[in-house]
């Protein structure tokens, strides 16, 4: 992981960083979320999203639902021109602990097939590929990649 400046921090999502947030998420996703959206998951009481600033400038965020003790990734961004540094892993370990710390036992997610970065990301993170939903890209029919982490190792079936 790269070297990240001593001004960077991890801290709760808040409304007054929905402007940046959502810049990110425009350049970072095909299905970009409204603001109503970003407002609906900021106020529902299953989701948690955090952001990464440095010095008070928002870099990334990202965030989960957590259900019946699965925490459910939804979103995992940091702007285009700070990628590569480590940031992306750095907000997800932040955000698999914060699962953890709120009852989760498992984490899951769906990255793009083509998405080698963040499949990068999340296999640095502990994650391991568990299956593929075929077509599961509305842009492009992509297959998505199930990934699974387990914080006690994964349960017999």
């Amino acid at each position: 992981m790269g070297k990240t400046p001593a001004g960077i921090r991890i801290r709760a999502l808040t409304a007054a960083d929905l402007t940046a947030v959502s810049s990110i998420d425009e350049r970072s996703f095909f299905d970009v979320w409204s603001p109503s959206m970003w407002l609906d998951e900021l106020n529902n009481s299953l989701t948690t999203y955090l952001v990464l600033e440095d010095n008070g400038r928002i870099l990334g965020y990202a965030g989960f639902w957590l259900v019946a003790g699965e925490a459910q990734i939804t979103r995992v961004a940091v702007a285009a021109e700070e990628r590569e540094r480590g940031l992306g892993t750095r907000l997800t370990a932040a955000l698999i602990n914060k699962a953890w710390d709120l009852g989760a036992v498992a984490v899951t997610l769906e990255v793009r097939e083509s998405n080698v970065a963040a499949q990068k990301v999340y296999l640095t993170c502990g994650f391991a590929s568990e299956g593929i939903r075929p077509n599961y890209y509305e842009d492009n029919h992509e297959n998505a990649i199930i990934m699974w982490l387990y914080k006690e190792g994964k349960p017999d079936v």
